[in-house]
């Protein structure tokens, strides 16, 4: 699935849950999903710290790959609809922070100057 067609699906999520769970303002909306956001980060940490035999043993026996997916998805989920509300464009700004990162550790350059040793 594209990025655009990702984003779409979830700003039809995003206006089912606007009319069903409506609230007074966009910074509320903001604030809830924010929120949001938190509460399903600390969910996969819960699950991560869980993979790593970190946490007691009746949620050590319990874990799965699964869950641990599952909650990556809710964080990945939570993060879309949070730039729906954000008016962010996911896509225009997720290129601009790879072109970044690339150009900030210098990776093109590598690339180019491992081929030109071999």
């Amino acid at each position: 699935m594209q990025i655009k067609q990702l984003v779409a699906e979830y700003q039809e999520i995003a206006d089912f849950l606007n009319t069903r769970w409506p609230l007074k303002d966009e910074n509320q909306r903001v604030f809830a999903r924010t929120m949001k956001v938190v509460e399903e980060l600390g969910e996969l940490a819960d699950e991560i710290l869980t993979s790593m035999n970190l946490q007691r043993n009746s949620k050590i026996a319990a874990f799965s790959r699964e869950n641990l997916e599952d909650e990556f998805a809710d964080v990945f989920a939570s993060l879309i609809l949070l730039s729906t509300e954000l008016h962010i464009d996911v896509e225009a700004v997720i290129k601009k922070k790879i072109e970044f990162t690339r150009e900030r550790f210098e990776m093109q350059a590598r690339a180019e100057n491992h081929s030109d040793k071999n």
